[in-house]
């Protein structure tokens, strides 16, 4: 089974009725679906039903009390060996009112390969609740369609500083997009903040500026340069994602599977589903069968709900045990077996996707050819690693890019400066100079003349500066 799951609170003044009508609109908005208006003509939030038309089922159940009020509506349409099922549940108690909604795509065969190829999609019910109620309240940040665009002020610099030291309370992560050397942004922050709503908040920093003025405060912890990190809750860590030499949509995709992925092995912050609606149901009615005395039918009664919630509890810690299992697999993907190993970075970071690795392969290759004994162990043991392991190209790219464009160099064009800023370098006016700094580190300088010598100086300049920082 593959799902999408999304946990955020609505507006505190959101009514039930509104929710539950919004709810069937959706479905009757579908251009896929074959429900129509009429059908559903009497139906509210206080009628249980169940309705099946082809190879759709809408299903619809609610249970209430003086203080809770908790329902669940699933939709769900077949095609072929594959159906497709939406959740969407909601809970309403001490003026807080918790959605949930749950995509998923199982298969009707004892097979799982017919899944496999499936691409799920994220359902659009989030976005149309939030837009039409408003989000929640969601700890320090409101639930929202919106990105939150921070100002280079006093009160956002904290604000910044708390997600990044994990210390916001929040119950969904926050993807941190950082500006780059020209102050701009590797994706679109709206696109990516419609997309994950529900899920996560997105939070853009003004300029690179910003990032400098609180690296010092988080300890080094904040993204940089145009990166992406996924902070997740209470300061569990943080997830870095490059953009590399991918289109903004894809590298879009690619923080949202993220953060879909991990989703899908966390427990819900509130019970808020199909089978809680049972178990409050359940509940409520053993209470009260207490509470007014049993007799001897009645007891039977009770012994029947008291089965059903016992079912419903089994049912409940299988899919408990279906979590876990999946985070073991999860995580043990993230492990070496036989052979493999993990190399800690210490203190450094890539400053582009498959940096670190790109130059231990390279040294690995270059020590290969100068100095291991051919038929050695060793020998055997590097050409395996190279073998097994290959550079994504982007480092070998960006030295092509650098050296080409200071061929022939003379001066400091928009050409020659567009590529520099492009690669991550910060120029600085010295008098006759230009002073070069990768990525503001300034471990990594370079000091170039404003007017170049002759066709030779170009390439010296290029290959040096390669030999630097690349």
């Amino acid at each position: 089974m593959k799902n999408i799951k999304s946990y955020f609170p609505l507006s505190a003044e959101t009514k039930i009725q509104d929710f539950f009508q919004e709810c069937i609109n959706w479905i009757l908005d579908s251009p896929h679906t074959f429900f129509a208006q009429e059908e559903f003509a009497g139906f509210n939030s206080t009628i249980e039903f169940s309705r099946q038309k082809g190879r759709e089922l809408i299903e619809y159940s609610f249970s209430e009390s003086k203080d809770l009020y908790i329902s669940s509506l699933r939709y769900s349409k077949s095609d072929g060996a594959v159906k497709y099922i939406t959740e969407v549940s909601a809970r309403k108690c001490d003026k807080i009112f918790w959605v949930s909604v749950i995509s998923s795509v199982v298969t009707e065969t004892a097979s799982t390969t017919s899944i496999e190829g499936v691409r799920l999609r994220k359902s659009l019910i989030a976005i149309r609740l939030i837009d039409r109620f408003g989000g929640g309240d969601d700890g320090d940040f409101p639930i929202s369609i919106h990105p939150i665009w921070l100002k280079d002020d006093a009160t956002c610099r904290e604000i910044a500083k708390r997600v990044i030291v994990g210390d916001n309370i929040s119950l969904l992560p926050v993807v941190y997009v950082s500006a780059n050397l020209s102050d701009r942004h590797a994706l679109i922050p709206d696109r990516l903040a419609r997309k994950l709503c529900g899920m996560a908040h997105v939070m853009v920093e003004p300029s690179r500026d910003f990032s400098h003025s609180i690296r010092r405060d988080v300890f080094s912890r904040n993204v940089y340069g145009g990166a992406v990190g996924i902070y997740w809750p209470n300061g569990t860590g943080v997830s870095l994602c490059r953009r590399g030499l991918n289109e903004a949509k894809v590298f879009e995709d690619k923080i949202f599977e993220t953060v879909s992925e991990a989703l899908s092995f966390l427990i819900p912050p509130v019970k808020c589903s199909w089978d809680e609606v049972g178990h409050v149901k359940n509940r409520i009615a053993i209470e009260h069968l207490r509470k007014e005395g049993a007799s001897a039918q009645d007891a039977n009664e009770v012994l029947a709900l008291y089965e059903a919630d016992t079912n419903a509890t089994i049912t409940a810690l299988s899919k408990e045990i279906e979590r876990l299992n999946s985070l073991i697999r999860y995580s043990e993907s993230m492990r070496p077996v036989q052979g493999g190993i993990l190399i800690d970075s210490g203190d450094e970071d890539d400053y582009f996707e498959g940096e670190i690795l790109s130059v231990i392969l390279d040294a690995l290759d270059d020590y290969l050819k100068k100095s291991a004994r051919p038929g050695s162990r060793r020998e055997h043991l590097l050409k395996s690693i190279l073998d097994s392991n290959e550079s994504n190209g982007v480092r070998e790219e960006k030295s092509r890019s650098l050296k080409d464009v200071l061929r022939g160099y003379r001066e400091m064009n928009k050409k020659v400066r567009d590529v520099f800023e492009e690669l991550g370098f910060s120029l600085t006016s010295e008098g006759k100079h230009w002073k070069l700094t990768y990525q503001d580190d300034e471990r990594y300088t370079y000091v170039l003349p404003k007017t170049g010598s002759d066709y030779r100086g170009g390439l010296n300049a290029g290959a040096d500066i390669v030999n630097i920082v690349f």
